[in-house]
């Protein structure tokens, strides 16, 4: 039960009540007593407390204010506090039961908003009371929005104030009975011990009898269960009722929901600023946001790391952030005095029935961000059903948060809080068993998504998926779904190669290079050559290592970091050599040709694509061989040798047709459109564009699309056709910015400049090639920068698929 203080009148409060028993309106009495409305305003909202005194002698004229009443109601302008039932003319104003507002308070302005909004809505609601429920997860500022916002809601609730902490989630002590929260709020507005009605019912019709003319707000903090409010609810007046709780509260009917989430990082580190204090925070701006960040810019976790440093000025913002960077011990540095992070979170878990606490402790041992029902279920082992209803169960009680997507996430320290849990309640053999049946759900749905994906550029692996039982579904889906996967995958990874599970690290890392290839997610390709490099050594499989060092020298050449991809490459052409494996050679010495491409080194790419050819011709390797001609083609490409580059890649899209490998097809015909549009035969290399464009369309490669759509806006500037030309480089725009591409962003708005340039467009021709140079800073390309700021760009460049990158799938 929460005791009030002895009620306090406040001037705010006191100057509304006097001006409706006047029957005077804010303008009204502005005019009487020479003010503005709007200091009128201010004053009736608290937004200025206290009134100079001639402003206060004027007011008191204005209201025929005298003697003692007047006295008094000067005292109160100044700042000066007088016991409640001291108004005008003996009138008595409710006893305020609030907590005290906080000075720190920050943010949460759209929240305030909606709560000042239900205000006045309940005001002129005609009778009908109020309710607003705040939910969200322990420690997230339910309270603390509450009482600010009540504070500057006073004008509109004359009548008094009451607060109660009913105990839904208060550690060591039971939720209070509503019969409990009737006797305290009875008492508080007049009713004697001895009329209090025995009966619940009876004591709630009096509650409700006792507001039903009056304007009160009503908090009810930290609910557990709608059975705790009901019969606390007024039945008329322009009463409002605020509730907070952890749980979703879904039974009670007409409320107004406002969720909270975490502060945003701006606001968080201005509320941790507050805490530490100006001279601290601006000292050491970056240990303030890691502090920030470890906290989750959770307001309960911000307070007690804010007040940590407040009541130890010898410590460093940079020690607390060392502190809190050891995931085992964060909970348990964050702690001051009785309020500690852990504790709060524990009263929810405690509350939990076995299915869902089971659930969320095993939660904690999920690596990822976030993860859908299917995964949730074969972590804890149970049908996907069950595991719907106990998310759904996990997300009302605010544990975890569901998205719009149908995902769940959890916060970091609710995740590190489930993750300790489930060390210290779960046996070994349960955990291992959780964790395989993850990492074996994810292997699975890779590999299906891969098999999707492939079905392009290996029908074989693809038809002998279909064998096995795993249906194939539409690319574009398949691609979708991996994208959505993305962030957890890489950790589910991570999380099987510290387990040492070799087999599972190498059919995951497998079935995550092709999907990460289309989406151009280079970043997390190198991070996946790396993990499986790291596992396959450690396991002494030579040729794990030497696939993990292709993976990294193509991630490497997508990066535009040659020469650490020819390192990677030859490191396993040594491999590949020493151990006979003449396959494993040609795709080295392929890729070897690639990257020397890629630096202008022609001749030497030439020389390593013919031996490539030579190992694919003589180990009847015709994949490998329309491969290596493709890019035999290009070599000769740079160095103008446009007739024999014609010849090869006639000789590899025939390979390619032949073997069913259509992605391969798509990046032949666009390079062959290139040779024709070199020597000057648009519309034949318009014709091999148009038809790459539809394979790679049909194939979900934005990569591969946004080249050849380039491509096809060259072909047609070489026509002089500028507005089909600019048309075709604004969609290869958009295709390299959604992977993220600056370099290719970079030349595609060149070429844009120059089709506006071409049009006598020369203002929209500089912007792009102002445009250009930044995705070419970007990018590390600064010569080709500097050209374009001088509004010198180069020749229209083509956007050859010289797969030096892409030779060895």
């Amino acid at each position: 039960m929460v005791v009030a203080e002895p009620p306090v009148v406040t001037f705010a409060v006191l100057l509304a009540q006097l001006r409706r028993e006047a029957g005077l309106t804010q303008e009204e009495l502005a005019e009487a007593a020479r003010m503005g409305a709007r200091s009128i305003s201010d004053l009736e909202r608290g937004v200025a407390r206290t009134a100079r005194k001639r402003t206060a002698q004027l007011l008191a004229e204005a209201l025929n204010l005298a003697g003692p009443a007047r006295a008094q109601f000067e005292a109160l302008a100044q700042g000066r506090a007088v016991p409640g039932g001291a108004g005008a003319g003996g009138a008595g104003v409710a006893a305020r039961m609030l907590p005290r507002d906080i000075t720190s308070f920050t943010g949460r302005q759209q929240e305030l908003r909606e709560l000042v909004d239900a205000a006045s809505g309940a005001a002129e609601s005609g009778g009908v009371v109020g309710v607003c429920a705040i939910g969200g997860m322990a420690g997230i500022g339910k309270t603390a929005l509450v009482v600010h916002a009540a504070y500057r809601m006073l004008p509109q609730f004359p009548d008094g104030q009451l607060f109660a902490d009913l105990r839904g989630y208060t550690a060591g002590q039971v939720p209070a009975e509503p019969g409990e929260i009737l006797d305290m709020f009875l008492r508080q507005l007049g009713v004697d011990a001895a009329d209090l009605p025995a009966n619940l019912d009876e004591r709630s019709g009096v509650l409700r009898d006792r507001l039903a003319s009056k304007r009160v707000l009503m908090v009810l903090d930290n609910v557990a269960a709608e059975s705790q409010v009901r019969p606390l609810l007024p039945g008329e007046g322009g009463s409002l009722v605020v509730i907070t709780s952890r749980a979703s509260l879904a039974g009670l009917e007409d409320v107004q929901w406002i969720g909270l989430d975490v502060l945003p990082a701006g606001q968080a580190t201005v509320l941790l600023a507050s805490l530490v204090g100006p001279e601290r925070a601006a000292a050491e701006p970056e240990a303030l946001r890691q502090v920030r960040d470890f906290c989750g810019c959770l307001p309960l976790a911000l307070r007690i790391a804010g007040q940590n440093l407040a009541v130890r000025p010898s410590w460093t913002v940079a020690r607390l952030a060392r502190m809190l960077t050891d995931e085992q011990g964060r909970l348990e540095a964050l702690k001051a005095g009785d309020r500690e992070v852990r504790s709060a979170f524990m009263v929810s878990y405690r509350q939990l029935p076995e299915s869902d606490a089971r659930m969320f402790r095993l939660l904690g041992l999920y690596p990822g961000p976030d993860l859908d029902v299917s995964a949730a279920a074969s972590l804890a082992g149970i049908e996907t059903a069950d595991a719907r209803l106990v998310l759904d169960r996990l997300a009302r009680a605010h544990l975890i948060t569901e998205t719009a997507s149908g995902r769940f996430g959890m916060h970091d320290l609710l995740r590190l809080c489930a993750g300790q849990i489930c060390r210290d309640e779960e046996s070994q053999a349960s955990i291992d068993a959780a964790l395989t049946q993850l990492v074996g759900y994810f292997g699975e749905l890779a590999r299906s998504l891969d098999a999707s994906l492939g079905s392009h550029k290996r029908p074989a692996t693809a038809d002998a998926a279909v064998q096995a039982g795993t249906s194939l579904i539409p690319r574009r889906q398949a691609l979708a779904i991996f994208e959505t996967e993305r962030p957890s995958l890489l950790p589910v990874l991570g999380l099987a190669a510290g387990q040492g599970w070799h087999e599972q690290v190498w059919q995951l890392s497998e079935s995550m290079v092709n999907p990460l290839m289309l989406l151009r997610r280079l970043d997390d390709l190198l991070r996946v050559s790396e993990i499986a490099l790291c596992d396959a050594r450690k396991a002494g499989d030579t040729a794990a290592s030497t696939t993990a060092l292709r993976w990294r020298g193509t991630a490497y050449s997508g990066l535009r970091r040659f020469e650490d991809a020819i390192t990677c490459f030859q490191d396993a052409l040594v491999i590949c050599q020493e151990t006979g494996d003449r396959d494993g050679e040609g795709r080295m010495l392929n890729n070897l040709g690639g990257a020397h491409l890629q630096t202008g080194r022609f001749e030497d790419a030439i020389a390593w694509y013919q031996d490539a050819l030579a190992i694919c011709r003589e180990a009847g390797d015709r994949l490998g061989e329309g491969r290596t001609l493709s890019n035999l083609g290009l070599a000769h490409h740079e160095l103008r040798r446009f007739d024999q580059a014609i010849t090869c890649y006639q000789e590899a899209l025939a390979i390619r047709r032949e073997a069913g490998d259509r992605l391969g097809e798509g990046r032949t015909l666009s390079n062959l459109g290139l040779a024709h549009h070199e020597l000057r035969r648009f519309r034949q290399a318009i014709t091999c564009h148009q038809e790459a464009l539809v394979i790679f369309r049909e194939a979900a490669d934005r990569y591969g699309e946004g080249h050849v759509l380039a491509n096809l806006g060259l072909a047609h500037s070489g026509l002089q056709q500028f507005g089909q030309a600019i048309a075709y480089y604004q969609d290869a725009l958009v295709r390299f910015r959604e992977v993220g591409d600056h370099h290719e962003e970079g030349q595609a708005l060149s070429n844009l400049g120059t089709a506006y340039s071409g049009l006598g467009q020369s203002d929209r021709a500089a912007a792009c090639w102002k445009e250009a140079a930044k995705a070419m800073n970007e990018a590390g390309e600064h010569q080709q920068a500097a050209a374009l700021l001088e509004h010198k760009p180069r020749e229209p460049g083509p956007h050859t698929h010289t797969t030096a990158t892409k030779t060895s799938w």
